[in-house]
């Protein structure tokens, strides 16, 4: 990508990663790429999909984001779905251990977030 720059999504809480599951599903169906990362038609030179998405090793678009959540509902809900259980890169995903959430209790999600 020279002279392109490229942009790196951060999705955190319920509200980040449901903003997310409409917005990703938003650019795949406009850049015609599928559940697994592929390519639906031909190059268009003037698409720029690479500014949201990288092309891993085996050719296959992976969106340039990262989601977080203390409560995985809601990535787990997405990771699970035909549409992006094949899509998105987990190393770029964390999950609290705990699996329960914050509580509305900033001093436990700063400790389940370290």
């Amino acid at each position: 990508m020279s002279g392109t720059g490229a942009l790196m999504t951060v999705h955190v809480g319920q509200c980040g990663n449901q903003l997310a599951q409409a917005f990703w599903k938003s650019m795949v169906d406009e850049h015609g790429i599928n559940e697994r990362g592929q390519t639906t038609h031909e190059d268009d030179m003037n698409d720029k999909k690479d500014l949201l998405f990288y092309q891993a090793d085996d050719d296959h678009y992976v969106p340039r984001a990262v989601l977080v959540d203390l409560e995985p509902r809601v990535i787990n809900g997405m990771m699970q779905s035909p549409n992006f259980s094949n899509l998105f890169n987990t190393d770029n995903i964390f999950m609290s251990d705990h699996g329960g959430g914050a509580g509305n209790n900033w001093a436990s999600g700063y400790c389940q977030g370290m």
